[in-house]
C-alpha cells in the first residue's frame, strides 16, 4: 500500500519549528517499510521551511520514504496535484 505519513504531531511531538520528541513511530514506519509498504511524507514543511529537518529525522532512523509530498509513480496515469494513496 501506498501511505501518507504526516511528520508534526504523528512521527514526533509537534514542536515546529524544531523536531519534537519521539513518539515510538520510527519502529512502526520501519515495520510498514520492511512489509513492503511505501510511506510518502505529507507535510506542510516545504524546501524552504524546515523540510530538510524532517527528511533527516526519516534518514537517522533509517526509515526508506517512497516520496515527498507527491505519489512518484502517479504522473504515469493522471496529471492530477492530488496524492494517490491507499491509506493516509
Amino acid at each position: 500500500m501506498n501511505i501518507l505519513i504526516d511528520f508534526d504531531g504523528t512521527c514526533v511531538t509537534h514542536q515546529f519549528p524544531q523536531i519534537g520528541e519521539e513518539v515510538g513511530a520510527a519502529q512502526v514506519l520501519r515495520d510498514l517499510v520492511k512489509n513492503g509498504h511505501n510511506l510518502i511524507l505529507f507535510t506542510m514543511r516545504a524546501e524552504d521551511c524546515y523540510l530538510d529537518e524532517a527528511l533527516d529525522w526519516f534518514q537517522k532512523n533509517n526509515i526508506k520514504l517512497y516520496g515527498i509530498n507527491v505519489n512518484p509513480e502517479q504522473h504515469k496515469f493522471t496529471r492530477s496535484p492530488k496524492t494517490l494513496i491507499d491509506l493516509a
